[in-house]
């Protein structure tokens, strides 16, 4: 029973490392050749956890293997645009001003009620309101809307709203988070003389945020 939990134990370690190698992107924006190699180090890792008869050793070359390709495919990619298309494909446009491309949409198999029920997910009321529909390589749907129903912005209203950065955690659960200080180019001195201002002691606070434009929120732990 020890062994087999160490053999689990030693193979999650490398199949989350072997992940964590390739890259960040989520599992619906894996290209294809990802994707493959994503599913064979599963499989790969499953058949020494469960035999143990097979010799560690065997389950994890494979994947080694399988995760070097994928960077050296990746790096390929990354210098050959024509490598790129051969392996991801491209773009394909499937709505023109507000038609779609019946002969396009037979190409790619895919059918008019798929194409309508991915407009309601991103509120698209009509095909007519959509001024180009391009299918990605990674098989999403993006919309570029017709003027006249795209969302209205500050710009077209004359507005110049507040500025805002990225919100970083700096305190979470009574803590500070030294890492965010360091991007935000503080120490603990400033954020203890931002909360002095408003009375509220670093171990009460749950979770507070701030960008670099100075703006801060701030949520205290429950029953303070």
């Amino acid at each position: 029973m020890s062994i087999s939990l160490l053999r689990t134990l030693i193979l999650y370690t490398a199949v989350m490392a072997a992940v964590r190698i390739m890259g960040k992107r989520q599992i619906g924006e894996l290209n294809p050749s990802e994707l493959v190699i994503t599913i064979l180090i599963s499989d790969l890792a499953a058949i020494p956890m469960q035999d143990l008869g097979i010799p560690l050793f065997a389950g994890l070359v494979p994947i080694v293997a399988l995760v070097a390709l994928e960077i050296i495919i990746s790096f390929a990619a990354l210098k050959s645009r024509t490598f790129r298309r051969l392996l991801n494909g491209q773009p394909a446009i499937i709505i023109r001003k507000g038609q779609l491309d019946i002969e396009k949409l037979q190409q790619l198999r895919l059918t008019t009620d798929e194409i309508i029920e991915t407009l309601r997910k991103q509120n698209v009321c009509s095909v007519a309101d959509v001024k180009y529909g391009v299918i990605e390589p990674d098989g999403t749907l993006t919309v570029i809307l017709k003027q006249p129903q795209q969302p209205v912005t500050a710009e077209m209203l004359g507005l110049t709203p507040k500025d805002t950065g990225l919100p970083l955690v700096v305190i979470s659960d009574g803590k500070l988070v030294h890492r965010s200080l360091d991007l935000l180019q503080l120490d603990a001195r400033d954020i203890e003389n931002r909360l002095r201002n408003q009375s509220i002691a670093l171990a009460d606070v749950f979770l507070m945020t701030l960008d670099d434009c100075g703006n801060t929120f701030i949520q205290r732990k429950a029953g303070i």
